[in-house]
């Protein structure tokens, strides 16, 4: 039996300041997941991002007021589309630690809109830098359904603190993960799996015991009524109940104000009365520190009509509504939500103003009955449901894959797709068994139909997948094979520095392959001069300048680092270079001058000051134009060099030089 708190008359207002609980700074930062798969359900048929707004709305209104708490918001996934070149550095400091901004920290965790995907070790690394290089206390709670979908490792990124000189603090607190998502954040620091809110509630709870107790004393909370814009003063019934569940507090009739005592938290309020029966008002947060007055209008409202199409829409798709008979306002709004669901709760929104209109909102990639509801906005910050359109369940459209079963690793494949086409739904290659919301390459289906997707060129077994961006839910899949092709690049086994040599080459020639020369060793997806495949074979490479051990190797630029799929040894020798010319002439006057080395291409003589920077050129000819080559002598008297010199590098090295008087 729930308990209840009666709202008196005679209440007096005051506000108790909770006193600082240590003088020793701290920081806490929330990691907020915001990934598509957010829109899924809990087992007791809650949405997770309804639960996860409640609980730590519910959460931010029970820390404490303490001048040392600094609390920050990273929210992820909320901006990219999950298969979008973008969605795995999607992550964004949306409020920095500095104090306590709670009703900023509750108006962004209201509006955040789950959409991409779960780039966890991206957050990680760069809420590493979020935090000041000192000796004050530091937390990371995260929040999260699923595990890392950018192939980031975890536990890898305490790594990123230890470089800074800071310790941290990382507690997880999963929302109803698998075994697999959970075993991934081993080693990372304190996990906690939830499947409700209330376990959630006091998972949060858990994680800030010892740095931000949360606040439990009595806050004086106000409330007045009006109509029309007037104060009422008939006979009405107020009750505020937990956003969570719980315990409630009743008022009795009569009167312009209703007073009571609640401890900090979240709530949703009740309010039945002759004007119009009984009215719910939602986004309502009790804290210390705060005024807790509140002004619920209940004043005669006509429903407002809502609209929509397609009925059915398509799970993960997208509906329009119309609206008509609106009341006036700025920042009332449109939500779509699970019928389910409390009232507050919504999946998709969109503010509107007018008594009429159309907008377009996303629809859950769920089977499961929603509702468009029309918020009224109040001025105190909380919203009151003023229509509700007809319940709809969206119809899954099937999705099917037809691709080749087996194929040379590296190579371009063409993929025909059935399904329903949203604007986020894609066609991917993944390895088997890869989690929910991975994928290599990709293209979404408003592209065409067939795909092209270029696969990896690891040899293995794999996965074409038809997901949606909307969910991050594989939709479809077909298994598929890749053989690892044939490579060899074939050139001398020695070769003079800085000569041009030719490669034949062995292999798929897959956009992106590519024949380039590095030192020996190395490290994978070095190059230096290079040809692709594309372009012929055999091709030409332009060794380096410095003779020593190299290889030959054929890459591919489809994986970063860019991997050596085959190479060969080459050592390359030193060249002979010499000059020969008078050491002295007029100013002005041509002088010829015979050269030994190995005429390779962008090899050049010229004249500079003496000591002149290398690099430096005055009059010059390239080797290629002819032995003897012939310069024209600078109009200044003064000693210069003779320079023996090559463009295959920069600065232009010298590789030769005699010096020279100009008279």
């Amino acid at each position: 039996m729930r308990s209840k708190l009666i709202l008196t008359l005679g209440t007096t207002l005051m506000l108790v300041p909770v006193q600082a609980q240590d003088t020793q700074p701290t920081y806490v930062q929330l990691i907020l997941d915001a990934s598509g798969s957010m829109y899924g359900k809990l087992p007791d048929g809650s949405s997770r991002i309804s639960v996860a707004k409640a609980v730590l709305s519910d959460f931010i209104s029970k820390l404490p007021f303490d001048s040392a708490l600094n609390v920050g918001l990273r929210i992820y996934g909320a901006n990219a589309g999950g298969a979008s070149p973008e969605a795995c550095q999607d992550s964004k400091l949306v409020l920095p630690m500095r104090g306590l901004e709670r009703q900023s920290l509750q108006d962004v965790v209201a509006r955040t809109q789950p959409k991409g995907a779960t780039p966890i070790a991206y957050s990680l690394e760069q809420a590493a830098l979020d935090f000041p290089q000192d000796n004050s206390r530091k937390v990371i709670v995260l929040v999260t359904d699923g595990q890392e979908s950018c192939r980031g490792n975890v536990t890898d990124t305490l790594e990123a603190f230890k470089k800074r000189g800071i310790t941290v603090d990382v507690r997880v607190v999963g929302i109803d993960l698998d075994a697999r998502a959970q075993k991934s954040f081993e080693g990372l620091g304190t996990f906690e799996n939830a499947r409700s809110s209330a376990e959630l509630a006091a998972a949060l709870g858990r994680t800030v015991i010892n740095v931000a107790k949360p606040n439990e004393v009595k806050l004086p909370v106000v409330v007045t009524l009006t109509t029309g814009g007037k104060p009422f003063t008939s006979g009405a019934k107020v009750s505020f109940s937990s956003a969570l569940g719980g315990g409630n507090a009743v008022g009795f009739s009569g009167g312009a104000e209703f007073k009571a005592e609640l401890t900090a938290g979240a709530y949703t309020a009740t309010v039945e009365s002759s004007e119009s029966g009984l009215q719910t008002y939602g986004g309502l947060t009790v804290a210390a520190g705060s005024i807790n007055r509140f002004s619920f209008e209940v004043g005669k409202i006509s429903g407002v009509a809502l609209e929509f199409s397609p009925n059915p829409p398509n799970a993960g798709g997208k509906l329009t509504v119309k609206f008509s008979g609106a009341p006036g306002g700025e920042k009332n709004w449109i939500t779509v939500a699970q019928k389910s669901d409390p009232d507050p709760a919504f999946m998709d929104w969109e503010y509107v103003k007018g008594a009429s209109g159309t907008l377009e909102l996303n629809i859950p990639d769920e089977e499961i009955e929603y509702q468009i509801r029309y918020h009224l906005a109040n001025p105190d910050g909380s919203t009151r449901v003023v229509g509700r359109s007809a319940n709809f369940t969206p119809k899954r459209v099937a999705a099917a894959l037809e691709g080749p079963g087996e194929v040379l690793a590296g190579s371009v494949i063409s993929v025909r797709w059935t399904g329903p086409n949203n604007d986020r739904d894609y066609v991917t290659i993944v390895r088997k068994g890869a989690a929910e919301g991975a994928y290599l390459d990709y293209k979404y289906t408003k592209a065409g139909n067939p795909l092209e997707l270029t696969v990896p060129t690891a040899a293995g077994e794999y996965e074409l997948r038809y997901a949606s961006d909307t969910s991050s839910k594989t939709l479809a899949s077909r298994p598929i094979v890749l053989k690892l092709a044939s490579y060899a690049p074939e050139a001398p086994r020695e070769e003079v520095a800085g000569s041009r040599v030719s490669v034949t080459w062995t292999g798929p020639n897959n956009p992106g392959d590519y024949v380039t020369e590095v030192k020996k060793g190395a490290a994978v997806g070095t190059y230096l001069k290079y040809f692709y495949t594309r372009d012929g074979n055999p091709g030409a490479l332009q060794t380096p300048l410095e003779p020593g051990d190299y290889e030959i190797r054929y890459s591919s630029e489809k994986a970063s680092p860019n991997p050596t799929l085959f190479s060969v040894p080459i050592t390359l020798k030193l060249a002979n270079y010499a000059l020969e010319a008078p050491r002295e002439g007029k100013k002005g006057e041509r002088i010829q001058i015979k050269w030994t080395g190995p005429g390779n291409p962008g090899e050049y003589v010229t004249i500079v000051k003496k000591g002149a920077t290398v690099g430096t050129y005055l009059d010059y000819f390239y080797t290629r134009e002819g032995n003897p080559g012939t310069l024209k002598l600078p109009d200044v008297a003064g000693e210069y060099e003779l320079r023996y010199s090559s463009e295959g590098a920069s600065p232009n090295p010298t590789l030769f030089s005699l010096p020279f008087t100009v008279k």
